[in-house]
C-alpha cells in the first residue's frame, strides 16, 4: 500500500469515523479533529502490519473520542444550564425526498448518552448503533468481552428506551412541529397540551450566554405554561420585527430555526413517540447556533 492508497482508503471510512467520533463527543467540530487526527496517525502508522484498516480506524477514532470526552465531562460540570450536542447538519445537496429519520443522532438521544459514563457510551454506541461484536469492542476499550456486553446492557437500562424504533414518518414528524407551532402562535392552550405527552421534557440549552431555562421543564401542563408565557413572543413576531421562522433538518430529523435580525437564536428539535410529543430540545447557546447562519 502506498500514501495515495492509504489515503484512499482513510477517505472511504472518513463519514463512519465522523459519525462515530460525533456519537460519542456530542460536537461536530472536535469530531471532526477527532478524524482528522485519526487520519495523521493512520498516514504515519505501518500498514503493513494492518490486517484491518477499518478495525484500527475505529479503535484510534473511539480512544480519540473517549480521551476528549472524559476532559469534556469535567468542563460539562460548570456549564450553565442543561448542556444539549452541537447540531449535526446534513449534507445541504442531499434532495430533500433523500432525508430520513435518525434516531441514532438526536438531540433527545444524545441529550441521555451523555449521562453514562464514557465507556458505558461507547459500548453502546458501537453495539448498538454499529453493530459492533462485543469481542471486537472489548479489543478497541481493551476490556474483557463481558465487560463490554455488561457496559452495554446497563447503558440500555439507563436509557431505558428501544432507539433503534422510530414510530413516526419524516411526514409525520414534520406535521407534529407544525402543528405544535400553530398552537403556540395561536394561543390554543388546550392543543398544545393534547400535543405533548403527560411527561414531556422541555430541556433550553443557552450556556450562560443567552435567556434559557436554568432546569428540565417537565410536564405537558408546565411547558405549555412555559411557551404561552415565555416563548409564544417569538412565535407571533412579525416581519417589522425582523423575526422569521424556517424549518431546517439537523440531528436527523426535520427542526424549527428562529432568526432574529438575521441571525439564528433558538432551534427547535421535537421527540414524538406514539403520536404524542416526548420531548422539546431548543438550542439558545449562540456558539451552536453559528451553524446556522447565513443559511
Amino acid at each position: 500500500m502506498n500514501a495515495s492508497h492509504a489515503l484512499e482508503t482513510f477517505e472511504s471510512w472518513r463519514q463512519p469515523l465522523l459519525g462515530l467520533a460525533y456519537r460519542i463527543t456530542g460536537s461536530r467540530v472536535e469530531a471532526e479533529d477527532i478524524v482528522q487526527e485519526a487520519c495523521l496517525k493512520w498516514l504515519d502508522a505501518d500498514w503493513q502490519e494492518i490486517r484491518v484498516p477499518r478495525a484500527w480506524l475505529m479503535k484510534v477514532t473511539t480512544r480519540l473520542a473517549l480521551d476528549y470526552l472524559k476532559s469534556a465531562r469535567v468542563q460539562r460540570m460548570s456549564y450553565v444550564g442543561p448542556w444539549l450536542p452541537e447540531p449535526y447538519l446534513v449534507d445541504e445537496s442531499t434532495p430533500a425526498e433523500e432525508l430520513e429519520l435518525d434516531e441514532s443522532i438526536s438531540m433527545a438521544l444524545l441529550y441521555l448518552l451523555d449521562q453514562l459514563s464514557p465507556t458505558e457510551r461507547a459500548s453502546f454506541i458501537l453495539h448498538d448503533l454499529f453493530q459492533y461484536r462485543f469481542d471486537e469492542i472489548g479489543d478497541i476499550l481493551e476490556r474483557s468481552e463481558s465487560s463490554c456486553r455488561k457496559l452495554a446492557s446497563r447503558a440500555r437500562i439507563k436509557l431505558g428506551r428501544n432507539v433503534e424504533k422510530v414510530p413516526q414518518s419524516r411526514d409525520e414528524h414534520l406535521q407534529f412541529l407544525v402543528a405544535f407551532s400553530e398552537a403556540v402562535k395561536q394561543g390554543e392552550t388546550a392543543e398544545l397540551v393534547s400535543l405533548l405527552k403527560e411527561d414531556a421534557v422541555f430541556i433550553s440549552d443557552g450556556g450562560g450566554k443567552a435567556i434559557a431555562a436554568r432546569k428540565v421543564v417537565q410536564g405537558a401542563d408546565l411547558i405549555t405554561r412555559f411557551f404561552m408565557k415565555a416563548v409564544r413572543p417569538a412565535f407571533t413576531a412579525d416581519a417589522a420585527e425582523d423575526v422569521r421562522i424556517e424549518i431546517a433538518w439537523f440531528n436527523g430529523a426535520p427542526g424549527m430555526l428562529i432568526y432574529q435580525s438575521g441571525l439564528p437564536v433558538s432551534a427547535y428539535q421535537f421527540e414524538v413517540e406514539q403520536n404524542q410529543i416526548r420531548g422539546i430540545y431548543v438550542l439558545r447557546n449562540p456558539d451552536k447556533l453559528a451553524i446556522f447562519e447565513g443559511r
